[in-house]
């Protein structure tokens, strides 16, 4: 074949591939086009289905060769586009215009080819054989690496896996601003992430209530005040109380008086004086004032009286409205509402105590997340204002349900506050940490770039030629503002960090309506 016979072969492929485009490949039968032929004549070529909705692989990519390359922009198999790779061209043998393949190998014009090739394939080696790796000449790289000529490879990179993205010139990358640092090698672990509030810890949150109606006479403690178990708050004067401690002083006195009158009765029926009958009504007069003095007894203690102080009350016969609120454990006082003069009622809040050694973290988690999530796992916790300061905690409970309106799921973790740097109230960023720490690979955030769903950087190669390599994350991201890479880019590897961005596009451009044989 001369080499005018090729150029005119390129053309009349050339228009075949416009009408190709613009046709549709589900028709009976697409348009014919007229390309010039040797000599200055015209012919006629036409990509034709016999059979109405039939396709073949130039109109049905599902139909080609499982992991050949495809030419997108001629419409044609990568190692049969003499458009892109005339060096390729087998000199004298038979090519099919229709297809764009050698005659010898199109089974849609000569079905019995593919059969033969089948039957020959185990006795003598394929045509192609051991083929020279096929090259991008524009971008000097592999085909089947070259990420711009072919970018929907990208989809099946696994971590590790590359293509290739050169620019026009070195100039042309360093105009672009592109800019790379180290890798550097870290430790990290899978974490979800999660929004943080600090509250107080409710299992050890006291609301202090009076359990009479009564006034406030004194108050003896104020907010941020440290306060142990027994401790008096406020006085309180109640009427109710009085009453109490009367009816109770009376049962002790009423109690004496029958112990002593049944004693009488027991000295005088062992004289013969008394009956048998009086003896027992004075045992039974007694038992009900006991059972009275117990009734009393227990009414103060309901009305927040210590034993001892019952005691006292017993000895000294104080009948006095004296109604002392005392704090129930150890704790800080953190909200105050009694006020001198103010008449409260039962489960009014006097104060609010609370013991601050340690504090919980409620925590919003992406609904998404929720699988991951369950008791005993370990939290930590940043908050603005205190950078480098970590909070770590236990997740205690999770709830079963996604909330409503948020659409978020519920979680509690308690942390130890014994050097009282957490506050009620405080907001911040946590994460729920998952298995164990491992080593990895930290970068800069925007270092990485979103294809398809996947997780990619940009790796240095040469000054205008970069890796596109696919990368697989730690779940979530450390708190010194890096991202962890566990799979897919070793420490001290150049990865661009500055105009990331503007390589994705040269990697895209392509698809943007650049070609690989364009000037």
């Amino acid at each position: 074949m001369t080499t005018t016979t090729s150029i005119r072969r390129l053309a009349v492929t050339a228009l075949l591939t416009a009408s190709l485009f613009f046709a549709s490949c589900g028709d009976s039968a697409h348009e014919p086009v007229e390309a010039e032929a040797e000599g200055g004549g015209v012919t006629t070529v036409a990509h034709r289905h016999d059979t109405p909705g039939e396709t073949c692989f130039v109109c049905d990519a599902a139909k080609r060769d499982a992991g050949r390359l495809w030419c997108a922009e001629h419409d044609r198999y990568e190692d049969r586009c003499w458009l892109c790779h005339p060096e390729l061209e087998e000199q004298g043998r038979l090519w099919c215009d229709e297809h764009n393949l050698y005659e010898d190998e199109c089974h849609l014009c000569r079905p019995d080819a593919h059969a033969d090739d089948e039957k020959s394939s185990k006795a003598a080696p394929q045509r192609q054989g051991a083929a020279p790796v096929l090259m991008c000449n524009e971008h000097r790289v592999p085909e089947e690496a070259c990420g711009i000529c072919q970018p929907q490879l990208a989809a099946g990179l696994n971590p590790g896996g590359e293509l290739r993205v050169r620019f026009e010139s070195i100039q042309s990358a360093s105009k672009a601003g592109i800019r790379t640092s180290a890798a550097g090698a870290t430790e990290a672990q899978s974490s979800i992430p999660a929004f943080c509030e600090v509250t107080y810890n409710e299992n050890e949150l006291a609301r202090i209530t009076p359990l009479a109606p009564a006034i406030v006479r004194r108050v003896l403690v104020d907010v941020g005040a440290d306060v142990k178990a027994g401790d008096a708050l406020a006085e309180l004067h109640s009427a109710e109380v009085a009453g109490a401690k009367s009816a109770f002083i009376s049962a002790v006195v009423d109690l004496h008086l029958k112990e002593v009158a049944r004693e009488r009765e027991r000295r005088l029926a062992e004289k013969k004086i008394s009956s048998e009958k009086e003896v027992m009504e004075a045992e039974a007069a007694c038992r009900t004032a006991d059972l009275t003095l117990s009734t009393t007894r227990q009414r103060l203690l309901n009305l927040g009286f210590t034993i001892q102080e019952v005691e006292t009350i017993s000895e000294q016969l104080d009948s006095s409205a004296t109604l002392l609120v005392r704090a129930p454990y150890d704790g800080t006082i953190v909200e105050r509402k009694a006020v001198v003069g103010e008449a409260v009622a039962p489960g009014a809040d006097l104060f609010t105590l609370a013991n601050l050694g340690t504090m919980w973290f409620s925590l919003s988690i992406p609904a998404d997340k929720a699988r991951f999530i369950e008791s005993g796992l370990t939290v930590e916790a940043t908050f603005g204002g205190r950078a480098g300061d970590e909070f770590t905690g236990t997740l205690t409970w999770v709830n079963t349900s996604i909330d409503e309106r948020t659409r978020m799921l519920k979680a509690r973790a308690v942390v130890d506050n014994a050097a009282r740097t957490l506050m009620a109230g405080m907001f911040g960023d946590a994460r729920v940490l998952l298995g164990e720490a491992g080593a990895a690979v930290s970068v800069p955030p925007d270092a990485v770039q979103r294809y398809e769903k996947q997780s990619y950087v940009f790796v240095k190669i040469e000054d205008d030629l970069y890796s596109l390599r696919r990368v697989a994350l730690v779940e979530g991201s450390p708190f010194d503002g890096q991202v962890a890479v566990t799979a897919g880019l070793a420490p001290n590897e150049q990865v661009v960090t500055q105009g990331a961005f503007t390589v994705m596009s040269e990697f895209l451009k392509s698809r943007l309506g650049a070609g690989c044989a364009d000037d």
